[in-house]
């Protein structure tokens, strides 16, 4: 289920934002969650997630930020937000009580992101849940954040671009490992068809910092990108609510 998330600029700490701030749009979510407490566990309960931690599973993704005016500072390594408002989407796989616990725990709240340098304070001033488009096993997509996929060479990590034939093995094997992870068997895909296809050429790569300025800093490259998706309505529910690609629950791989 997605959510859209209306925030207003609070000019607290100013209105320059550091251009790799996705990484702590998580930590933000991760902080709302675990606010909730005993209706966080609860609702991981009723969606049939184990507590006791043997269930890893991420449980959503999310957009950047989509700000009503903007202007990038290069030279700064920054955003200058000069508008009022901004939207962020965010999607939760479970389905059960959703709506309710989800807008019932991000409604007024105040949070801050950014680094030592620059950092934005934004209040939520909407919690909205989306309509769910009827979904097939043949769908154009398009990604809002980057996508992530990675190819393991003994210590070297490539990051496959979407015209990489790989790629499509990658966005496959992601779905099939996250349907498993959520009913605890794998999915039989004989006789089923995948197809990962680029309906434009025009692909643009995006190399994001994570934990920027701390001992734990890592770069993490992602594609952004128009397709067509054919899979199974099973794994297109997965990619439609939880993202594609690895590192969703890090801003990565959100599509529409």
């Amino acid at each position: 289920m997605k959510f859209k998330i209306t925030l207003n600029i609070n000019r607290e700490h100013g209105n320059l934002l550091p251009f790799n701030y996705q990484y702590e749009q998580s930590a933000v979510i991760y902080r709302i969650l675990a606010q909730a407490d005993t209706q966080y566990a609860s609702w991981l309960h009723e969606n049939g997630y184990l507590l006791n931690g043997s269930k890893r599973f991420k449980l959503f993704c999310y957009s950047p930020f989509i700000f009503e005016r903007v202007r990038p500072l290069p030279n700064e390594g920054c955003l200058n937000i000069t508008g009022e408002r901004a939207t962020w989407y965010i999607s939760f796989i479970p389905e059960k009580s959703t709506m309710e616990f989800i807008q019932g725990i991000f409604a007024h709240q105040s949070f801050t992101i950014g680094n030592k340098e620059h950092h934005v304070a934004f209040d939520v001033v909407g919690v909205e849940a989306m309509p769910t488009p009827q979904l097939s096993e043949d769908m154009k997509l398009q990604a809002l954040s980057p996508i992530c996929v990675k190819l393991h060479e003994g210590t070297r990590t490539q990051y496959l671009s979407p015209d990489n034939p790989m790629f499509a093995e990658g966005i496959l094997k992601g779905l099939l490992a996250r349907y498993e992870s959520i009913h605890g068997q794998p999915l039989e895909m004989e006789d089923k068809e995948f197809l990962f296809e680029l309906t434009d050429q025009r692909i643009k790569s995006k190399l994001i910092t994570i934990k920027a300025n701390t001992p734990y800093e890592s770069r993490v490259r992602g594609y952004l990108c128009s397709f067509r998706l054919k899979a199974p309505l099973e794994l297109m529910k997965i990619a439609y609510e939880g993202g594609i690609g690895e590192q969703c629950s890090q801003g990565f791989g959100f599509i529409k």
